[in-house]
């Protein structure tokens, strides 16, 4: 099966070596430069076509992407659909083609897809792969977190906030074994659905393990190259264990990762399959895939690819913005305009640029307006060094090594949003942006990171608990409920939510809850670390079900609590047995579930509502699935 090479540029050079961390001499010689990979052709085969009605039929889906290729392309050249390779967490369709089109044919396919009124957006899927400028230079100095020129004051703000109790989602080449890494990295997953990328023989899967990136003489480049674990690096860099008395220290030496792999061979990765990754990273659905259970505090991705954000990126960032998950990507490497590269010039993210040893932006560095921060990303002769494996291909033992790169100054920002998250974990994305920015000042120049003054920033505006005070009905619920001595203090001003409401948080002894509030509801209270409260923050907190109309109440040895969206009531249940899930109590299939006695005539559900060969359906814990189409209504099978 042909695969096109779209590239989406894991933003790093090599400058990795297989020894231990010892003292490194002052230079070495650069590696010789056939080995940086030719610049991948731009065709692809692939479309991504999202429909307004996601259950139609797929032969009418097929038609009309083939009747877009002849009216588009001409009848000659037109291709026809191979296969549907997989629907995404939008419930956009991925669609094969028969052949590979290049940029000119995809922008004509997906123009005349698009006039299609049975499409809401199409567009052409790409491939991510790695853009490396290598070097043999190696140095155990991790100049770059210090104060000193080029360096930027990690320690300074390590006095304040560590990241502790926040998670940083690596999307990347997955993570090998190391003690660096081991006690900090959560059960992760693997996102490649292309076994001509994944080289573990099967597609989405638990297993974040990087398998190797590396490619023989022609695969991805005119040499052969040997893998990268580019992910590894980038952990590292990002929470690697620190005071440990050995190797290298993390940014947010307090935060845990989320290994999410969603490059493989060549350093290759459908951007398909890395929006889907986004979503699920900050705890949002995704088809067929198991619930993150837990969700980022902040999203890495150290990847570019040429060309504009299209919808299907766009909307996973959007939709882990909306959850609060600032999403920090690399500028890239080509020395141009990040404006024509992607993710970077997708709205809503955190967009990082690289310094030099000097502090000064880094001459290949991508540059413009769409670039928020520079942080340290080194050099040839002054590279960052980090967690790496040492083998060639597969993987090896654990060791050190130097890589370059904005994919090396985007974990610096990401574990500084770990740790500004520590101090006001409800800290909106957009207000960590305006602090990175507002604070990136001094003899390093506007756009420097200063981790110290960005979190202290947070600090003095974000956690003293003496400086928050609740009032009206937010402020009402939590005293009449217990107040500070059962929930803690406000660690937030009350703020807006949508659609008109207001929410306030509180912790006490690290046990976070939000009292939300609104016209219809009133004020209600979230628990955000129990199942239920999972739940609702993994569905779009009021974005998704609404307003809690209900506390969390036990129930015939569970829990459940109610949301209100406009008309639309959903209930959240819990048991020990069949964990939480969600019931649409004013819909067909919840309607009757509660008509049938809730969870004692149907049983507690075992899962949410699912669209199964046209039907939806829903399965609960007495052996009952209900079915529900608009022609049949409701009925069930056991």
């Amino acid at each position: 099966m042909r695969r096109s090479v779209l590239p989406i540029a894991v933003t790093a050079a090599l400058a990795f070596s297989a020894q231990p961390a010892v003292a490194a001499p002052e230079s070495g010689p650069d590696s010789p430069a056939s080995t940086v990979p030719n610049d991948p052709p731009t065709e692809s085969d692939r479309v991504i076509v999202k429909f307004h009605d996601p259950a139609a039929a797929e032969t009418t889906k097929e038609k009309v992407v083939e009747e877009a290729a002849e009216n588009a392309l001409s009848e000659t050249k037109a291709p026809e659909v191979s296969e549907k390779v997989k629907s995404t967490a939008a419930q956009a369709d991925v669609l094969e083609l028969d052949r590979e089109l290049d940029e000119a044919e995809q922008k004509k396919l997906v123009a005349e897809i698009q006039a299609d009124p049975a499409v809401e957006y199409a567009e052409a899927d790409r491939l991510a792969s790695s853009s490396w400028m290598p070097s043999d230079v190696y140095t155990p100095y991790q100049w770059t977190l210090l104060p000193a020129q080029g360096g930027v004051n990690f320690p300074g703000a390590w006095d304040v906030s560590r990241g502790n109790g926040q998670t940083i989602a690596v999307l990347d080449t997955g993570i090998t074994s190391h003690p660096e890494l081991n006690s900090k990295v959560l059960p992760g997953r693997d996102f490649i659905n292309d076994t001509a990328l994944s080289r573990d023989g099967d597609l989405r899967d638990a297993n974040p393990q990087d398998q190797g990136d590396w490619s023989a003489a022609g695969e991805c480049s005119a040499a052969a190259r040997p893998s990268s674990w580019h992910g590894t690096h980038v952990a590292g860099l990002a929470a690697g264990v620190t005071n440990n008395g050995a190797g290298i220290s993390g940014a947010a030496p307090g935060a845990k990762i989320l290994p999410v792999r969603v490059l493989g061979k060549c350093t290759n990765g459908w951007v398909s399959d890395i929006a889907d990754a986004v979503t699920w990273s900050a705890g949002a659905a995704v088809a067929k895939q198991p619930a993150n259970k837990n969700p980022a505090s902040v999203i890495n991705m150290s990847l570019n690819y040429p060309g504009e954000c299209g919808a299907t990126m766009q909307n996973a960032i959007n939709s882990a913005v909306n959850r609060r998950v600032p999403v920090v990507v690399a500028a890239g490497n080509s020395a141009v305009n990040a404006g024509g590269t992607a993710p970077a010039n997708c709205a809503n993210t955190i967009v990082v640029g690289a310094s030099d040893n000097a502090g000064n932006t880094a001459s290949y560095s991508n540059t413009g307006a769409v670039v928020d921060v520079l942080a340290p990303g080194g050099t040839a002769q002054f590279p960052m060094l980090s967690t790496v494996n040492g083998g060639t291909t597969t993987p090896g033992a654990a060791t050190y090594g130097n890589l370059y790169g904005t994919s090396m100054a985007t974990p610096l920002v990401s574990g500084t949003v770990a740790m500004m998250k520590q101090r006001d974990p409800a800290i909106t994305p957009a207000r960590v942006e305006q602090i990175l920015k507002s604070t990136a000042s001094g003899r390093l120049g506007s756009l420097n990171l200063n981790p110290s003054a960005a979190v202290r920033t947070v600090a003095s505006t974000g956690q003293a608990q003496a400086s928050y005070t609740a009032t009206g009905g937010i402020g009402a619920k939590w005293r009449s409920t217990g107040g500070a001595a059962k929930w803690g203090n406000p660690v937030t001003n009350e703020a807006n939510a949508a659609n008109g409401g207001r929410y306030q948080e509180f912790v006490k002894n690290g046990r976070k809850i939000t009292i939300y509030w609104s016209s219809a509801t009133g004020a209600n209270i979230v628990e955000n670390a129990t199942l239920i409260g999972k739940k609702f923050i993994a569905a779009g907190r009021e974005r998704g079900y609404g307003f809690p109309a209900s506390g969390e109440a036990r129930v015939n040895g569970g829990s459940y609590q109610l949301y209100r969206n406009g008309s639309s009531v959903t209930k959240t249940l819990w048991s020990a047995s069949s964990g939480a899930h969600a019931v649409k109590e004013t819909g067909a299939i919840g309607g009757a579930w509660k008509r049938a006695g809730l969870e004692r005539g149907w049983g507690w559900p075992t899962t949410d509502e699912y669209t199964s060969n046209g039907e939806v359906r829903q399965q609960f814990s007495h052996g009952v699935t209900a079915h529900w189409t608009s022609k049949r209504g409701v009925w069930t099978t056991r």
